[in-house]
């Protein structure tokens, strides 16, 4: 009984001999592992002096790493995070292989209810940054494709008021390019301080200091 002969392409047969590129693959994982380690260690003690619910302050960061988000491996940090079913506080850092750094702040149920009105209010601060706000109904999709992301500029006000009200969460993300490796952990450490500061207790009705 005869199977299916199974061929390689001729850059399979390459690759499939050589184990130069799949040792480099995990010495690359491994550094972002490390950045992210350092970079948590950071965030933590940004996160001690912010004014923020106790529920958030007290989760410890969260790193994790796979080999599959569409195909590709990753590395994400989760801090602060907060998960259930019904509200959500999370800033996710993303690695995502072949593709970008990124950086989300994604609030959901009462937490979206108790920040909205601030982010509302800083669509020109958030424009001229760069964020991007999510226009899909899937919270837990990272890419930033067409029908997930939208450039915040590319918004009018009216558009951007429909989107923060009109949903049940509210993700914002901001993208770093893997050729920016030497900047992106001050540039993150900035994006970070920039998403807490959407999202800090007493953070004024009007727009943050951006």
């Amino acid at each position: 009984m005869s199977g299916t002969k199974i061929q390689l392409s001729s850059v399979e047969k390459e690759l499939v001999q050589n184990s130069d590129w799949i040792l480099t693959k995990r010495s690359i994982i491994e550094k972002v592992y490390t950045l992210f380690g350092d970079l948590s260690e950071k965030y933590t003690a940004i996160v001690d002096k912010a004014d923020l619910p106790i529920e958030i302050k007290s989760a410890s960061p969260k790193i994790s790493r796979g080999e599959n988000y569409h195909g590709l491996p990753y590395v994400v940090l989760d801090y602060p995070r907060v998960f259930d079913k019904e509200n959500v506080f999370a800033i996710r850092t993303l690695f995502w292989w072949g593709n970008f750094f990124s950086s989300t702040v994604h609030v959901k149920g009462k937490y979206k209810n108790q920040f909205a009105n601030v982010i509302q209010s800083n669509y020109q601060q958030l424009s001229a940054t760069g964020y991007a706000v999510c226009i899909n109904d899937d919270e837990w999709d990272f890419r930033f494709t067409e029908n997930n992301f939208k450039s915040i500029n590319e918004l009018s006000v009216s558009e951007w008021e429909h989107i923060i009200t009109a949903g049940t969460f509210i993700k914002l993300s901001i993208k770093i390019p893997l050729t920016q490796w030497d900047s992106v952990a001050d540039e993150l450490i900035n994006f970070f301080k920039l998403n807490l500061q959407l999202t800090e207790i007493n953070s004024p009705g009007g727009e943050t200091n951006l």
